[in-house]
Formats: structure tokens, C-alpha cells, sequence
């Protein structure tokens, strides 16, 4: 750990206390000069670090993501991986378990990506400081029984959660991964799994929520920005506290997302109840009407031939309230 670490750890522990220089040096065995370096190299980082002449220094809770402020305020011991900058978490979740190097749950979390991947491919727009990227990624044992629907909807109800604790919102639901405040999308999931090639099974699963926490700076790209929305204008939270609740309600749920104890909530939030809808399910095209969603996350529509199940798919047009389709 370098010596800039060492000195943010310190800080972040202190919950934005003064720290005399004095107590830093003795308790890092650094030189005052040490000390100064280390908090310009935070600075230009993007941490906020005060100094104030016979107080010492401050760490400020801000939109800069650190592992060690994280840690602060997770309640679930996870082993955390931050990045400044990544083409997408899910890519690398996928490419470290697949080669091993994962081997306990683990939590990855970029400030930005360039290549954030969304349901069939799409690229998911990821700017630096307003969104929220973090990915799941959970070895399996091996044999362990896996429902992809039951744990899709059970995170989009974790996330919910987490939202309204932080933020008093109420999110609702677009089957099957979609995120909606104000009939905007503000936010998805994306589940996937690695299999083992010798037996078969499952042998990690990878969770990814993407969000956009506040409106970025210039707006939305066009193409999306009749679509995507976000939760507030401006942040006023610092982001490691909505990290660490995320973190604490996926796994408060993941350990028992299998009964299907969540299905009753996710349901509640569901748009689109009664409604007639287009579903893309591969190359096939699907029209019907909404009745439920069944225990296992599966979309149940009548479409006109009797009540069909679609485990797979995305709802591509949908009647908001405001009147507009919304895919």
C-alpha cells in the first residue's frame, strides 16, 4: 500500500475529523514533506482532502470512489476491487473467474467504463462521477443449483431497497431488468453465468447493476435521451455510501434469493400489468398482454392463442403513462 493509501485510510477512518500532522507522522512514520506529497497526489486523484494550519488534515466524503471509504460502511466483509477507469466490470468478472483468479465473491466498482455492456450487446453509457458500476462476481461450488430469473428480479428488488433507504425513491420494474424512476430508465441489471466446460455446470455467476445516480454533466447522448433518466440532479450523497448499502442489501439478498420470497415485491413493481406489449425473444417477435410474472421470473402473456412463458427477452415496446413507448 502506497503511502497516499496509507494516509487516505487513516482519514476516510476518522470520518472527516481533523488529523494533526503530527499524528499522521507518528502514526505512518512519514516526514511532514511525506505527508504533503501523499495529499497532493490524493488531490489530483479526485479526493477531497482539507488542510487547515494547526488543525492538520480532513478527509471529505465526496463523488470519488475508494475502496477504503467503502469499507467503512459495508457491513458484509467483501473483498472489493476499484477502478478508476475499465471497459466494462461484467467483461473483466467474467475474464478473471473463467481464468481462475477470482475465487471468493468479490465486488468490482469503476468510476467510468468505455465499453459498459447492456442487455443483447448494447453499450451502456457510463460517464465519470454521476453513475453507479459495480458487478457481482460469485464463485459457485460446484453442483450448486442456479435460478437466473429468481436472482434477476431478487437484485432489482436489492436494488430498490438500497435506493429507497438512500434516497426516499421508489423504483419500478420493466421485465425483466430495467430500472424506471419517472417512467425513465435510470438504471439495469445484467446477469450472467460461466460454465465449466468438463461438467457442465454453473460455475460462477455474474451480477451487474449499472445506474445513473444524477443527471452528468452535458446531459444525455441523444440517441437515450428520451429514455434515460436519473434519480436526482444533483448528488449530494457521497457514492461509497450508496456502493456500501448496494453491497449489504445484494447480499442480504443473495443468500436466500431462491425461495422466491421477493417474487411478491417484484411483482408489485412491474409496469405494464394488463397491458399489450412487444416482446423480442431472438429473432422472433411475440405480441400479447400481460397477466403476471410467474415464481420463477418468467413473463406470462396471453397472446392470443392461450397463456405463453417467455424466461427470455425484452420487452421492446411498452404504454407509459405519459403515452410513449418506452423500450
Amino acid at each position: 500500500m502506497s503511502t497516499a493509501d496509507k494516509l487516505l485510510a487513516l482519514l476516510v477512518d476518522q470520518e472527516a475529523k481533523w488529523v494533526s500532522g503530527e499524528v499522521i507522522a507518528t502514526q505512518l512514520n512519514i516526514t511532514r514533506t511525506s505527508i504533503w506529497k501523499a495529499v497532493r497526489k490524493l488531490e489530483i486523484q479526485g479526493y477531497t482532502i482539507e488542510s487547515n494550519r494547526g488543525q492538520g488534515y480532513r478527509y471529505l466524503p465526496g463523488h470519488k470512489i475508494a475502496a477504503v471509504a467503502i469499507q467503512r460502511y459495508l457491513k458484509h466483509d467483501v473483498a472489493l476491487q476499484v477502478f478508476e477507469t475499465i471497459d466494462s466490470t461484467n467483461i473483466y468478472a467474467k475474464e478473471m473467474l473463467s481464468a481462475g483468479k477470482i475465487t471468493e465473491n468479490t465486488v468490482i466498482i469503476s468510476e467510468r467504463m468505455t465499453a459498459g455492456v447492456g442487455r443483447l450487446g448494447r453499450q451502456f453509457f457510463s460517464p465519470k462521477d454521476t453513475g453507479l458500476y459495480v458487478t457481482f462476481a460469485l464463485p459457485l461450488p460446484i453442483g450448486t443449483q442456479v435460478n437466473p430469473g429468481r436472482l434477476t428480479t431478487s437484485t432489482a428488488v436489492a436494488v430498490a431497497e438500497m435506493v429507497k433507504s438512500i434516497f426516499d425513491i421508489d423504483l419500478q420494474f420493466k421485465w425483466v431488468n430495467d430500472l424506471l424512476y419517472r417512467d425513465k430508465k435510470v438504471g439495469g441489471i445484467l446477469t450472467e453465468a460461466v460454465i465449466d466446460f468438463e461438467s457442465q455446470h454453473f460455475s460462477s455467476l455474474i451480477v451487474g447493476v449499472g445506474m445513473n445516480l444524477a443527471t452528468p454533466a452535458g446531459g444525455f447522448p441523444d440517441a437515450i435521451a428520451q429514455k434515460a433518466g436519473a434519480l436526482v440532479d444533483d448528488l449530494k450523497v457521497s457514492r461509497n455510501v450508496v456502493v456500501a448499502s448496494l453491497i449489504d442489501h445484494f447480499f442480504a439478498m443473495y443468500q436466500n434469493y431462491q425461495d422466491g420470497q421477493y417474487m411478491a415485491t417484484y411483482r408489485k413493481k412491474v409496469v405494464g400489468m394488463g397491458q399489450n406489449v412487444e416482446i423480442q425473444r431472438g429473432q422472433e417477435k411475440i405480441i400479447g398482454q400481460i397477466i403476471s410474472i410467474d415464481e420463477d421470473g418468467g413473463l406470462v402473456i396471453d397472446n392470443g392463442a392461450g397463456a405463453l412463458t417467455i424466461n427470455s427477452g425484452e420487452i421492446t415496446k411498452l404504454m407509459m403513462p405519459n403515452n410513449s413507448y418506452k423500450g
